[in-house]
């Protein structure tokens, strides 16, 4: 299997389309609204920019993902099952990746040792849910994730922007933790059993390329590993904001 014309269209215009988002759009729109943007160093400004991308970029992957997700066949078993709107979603995603990965090449300091295994696994998974008709079910559940990224962006840019101590940045923190359980830890221990049974009971499994049974069994484990990661320093933050301390 390979990409067709439209995953080839689909990506360069995802790229080209987030690209003009954090050099144009995200500066125009904080520079405009907020004073505390304009005092922010260049480096900070980069930050903001890049976070606004990813928020606003998560918001729409996870529309979509739960528009495949509700209003479309994605049966847990189809191993073997072609979801047009899944690969379409897929080329999208690895079109994001790809401009992240140039921004935070041109950008180093924002990149972490986690940012990088996420964007690395990212790249390759995306990939391989827009060019084979396998395993969409699987592939949709990692976009379904991004539901919690919009809410997690907006606390940096809040912090930025000197809402830190607000209301906002409170509320957001208690809707980041919700959606960040729900859809990265319950939704993904959901999918991971279902992943299980696919590869206990399913031949074709078996049967399908090994870079695609790589792709959902090594995505599947580390995603796990940074989503558990992630949602332990998320407890560890809301418990420190309510007991005031650091939990034992």
């Amino acid at each position: 299997m390979a990409f067709e014309t439209l995953h080839v269209v689909a990506t360069l215009g995802s790229i080209l389309t987030w690209i003009i988002v954090f050099r144009k759009i995200s500066p125009a729109f904080f520079g405009s609204r907020f004073k505390a943007y304009g005092e922010l160093s260049v480096e900070r400004k980069i930050l903001v920019d890049d976070y606004f991308m990813a928020g606003l970029h998560a918001a729409i992957t996870a529309i979509l993902s739960w528009y495949a997700y509700t209003c479309t066949e994605l049966p847990a078993d189809g191993v073997w099952f072609n979801s047009p709107v899944v690969r379409v979603i897929s080329a999208v995603y690895l079109g994001y990746i790809m401009a992240d990965v140039v921004i935070l090449l041109q950008n180093p300091q924002l990149a972490t040792k986690a940012f990088i295994a996420h964007h690395v696994t990212s790249l390759f998974t995306a990939y391989i849910g827009a060019s084979y008709p396998a395993m969409p079910y699987y592939a949709n559940i990692s976009y379904m994730m991004e539901i919690s990224n919009p809410t997690v962006n907006l606390r940096t840019i809040l912090k930025e922007l000197g809402y830190g101590t607000s209301n906002y940045y409170v509320w957001n923190g208690a809707a980041m933790l919700v959606t960040f359980f729900f859809s990265r830890v319950l939704l993904t221990a959901i999918a991971t059993f279902n992943l299980f049974k696919v590869m206990w009971f399913h031949n074709a499994f078996h049967q399908l390329p090994f870079q695609v049974s790589l792709c959902y069994i090594f995505g599947c484990g580390l995603f796990n590993v940074l989503n558990y990661y992630w949602f332990s320093k998320i407890c560890k933050g809301f418990v420190k904001h309510v007991w005031g301390k650091k939990p034992q």
